[in-house]
């Protein structure tokens, strides 16, 4: 069967990669074409995908939607054949009045391999297939100056500016080899988000957050490594407490979080699904999470593949002391979470989610 790909190429590959490699397993890279004609007439794409597939000259038109908000984009929505939105929400979007939806697993940005060599070679790609098609286009001026934020400052700084943000991810299999989890160490390092009067950070994100480092503290002492990572618009007083001023790189951030006992997920960035769900998953952790506010393409079960919590500094308390205590039930959650991420949430599961074999 002959398949051919057709991206968008104004992509933000850090978001779009995920889905780009399980392509490239399926139709093979010689198959995937970038090329900005057959999207000209549309807007910007933000962090989304947009693709085109032609199997044997039956042309199938897809957008996934990466970007935070659940708010689905009308526009690519009219356009496209299949919708695939990783923060789903059916209560704002039942699927009896938009039947092209489809929730996904919450991805992230992934580099193809480890080394040197390949790293350079797919930036090389990058640049050869995606850099000379928007080249001084006309169209690609007119859609750089419909963008409302994140405005680049002309098309190459917006391309180096992609690339650079991508080769700072990992391989996908960094998450699949994994050392045993420690019984008795906690690291979690995370955003100290701004809160304004439409975000409300503060009241959100953020106090889940330092409820669950707080709770941390009071129960493992000094075997808790992290904190928030606040910033010039960040409410750094109210959170001092909470702060942590040393950075870590990607790297060194995944194979802590390999060692931690458990992980802490909650909805982050306007009640998001954020990356860490995605990378949790994958990586096969013990989760302890409030409740989610978006839909997932299959419920996570507490005491299945997750443990929900209440947002309370007593209540994570008591969550972490007790799966710190039953070793049996966290490896129970570890397995749970590996599962599920293998049946729903890998590239390959992803696209067979949206129909494509």
């Amino acid at each position: 069967m002959n398949k051919k790909i057709i991206i968008d190429p104004r992509s933000n590959y850090s978001y779009s990669s995920f889905y780009v490699f399980g392509l490239e397993e399926l139709v093979g890279k010689r198959n995937i074409s970038y090329d900005l004609k057959p999207f000209a007439e549309l807007n910007d794409l933000g962090n989304d995908l947009r693709f085109i597939l032609d199997k044997n000259g039956v042309k199938t038109k897809y957008f996934i939607h990466t970007n935070d908000s659940y708010k689905l984009n009308e526009e690519n929505y009219n356009w496209c054949d299949v919708y695939g939105c990783v923060n789903t929400n059916f209560t704002h979007y039942p699927l009896l009045q938009y039947p092209k939806l489809v929730s996904l697993v919450p991805s992230f940005g992934i580099r193809k391999d480890m080394s040197l060599f390949m790293c350079v070679k797919d930036a090389l790609f990058l640049f050869f297939s995606i850099y000379p098609h928007v080249l001084n286009r006309k169209e690609w001026n007119i859609s750089m100056q419909k963008m409302e934020c994140d405005k680049p400052r002309n098309i190459k700084h917006y391309f180096l500016r992609r690339i650079k943000a991508w080769l700072n991810r990992l391989p996908l299999y960094r998450y699949e080899h994994l050392p045993h989890s420690s019984d008795n160490y906690i690291f979690f390092l995370s955003t100290l988000w701004y809160s304004d009067e439409w975000n409300k950070n503060d009241e959100g994100v953020n106090l889940r957050r330092a409820h669950f480092i707080r709770a941390c503290k009071r129960v493992l002492g000094d075997n808790f490594e992290g904190g928030l990572l606040g910033n010039s618009l960040s409410s750094n007083e109210i959170f001092s407490d909470v702060l942590c001023n040393k950075r870590e790189s990607f790297s060194s951030w995944i194979h802590k979080t390999q060692k931690s006992a458990l992980v802490f997920n909650t909805p982050a960035f306007w009640d998001c699904h954020g990356w860490k769900l995605g990378e949790y998953l994958a990586l096969g952790k013990c989760i302890l999470s409030t409740q989610l506010s978006n839909d997932l393409p299959h419920p996570l079960e507490h005491g299945k593949n997750i443990h929900f919590v209440e947002n309370s500094e007593t209540a994570m308390k008591e969550a972490i002391e007790y799966i710190l205590l039953h070793p049996e039930y966290r490896h129970k959650l570890e397995q749970g979470a590996k599962e599920y991420w293998n049946k729903y949430g890998t590239p390959e599961a992803s696209l067979k989610l949206l129909g494509i074999q």
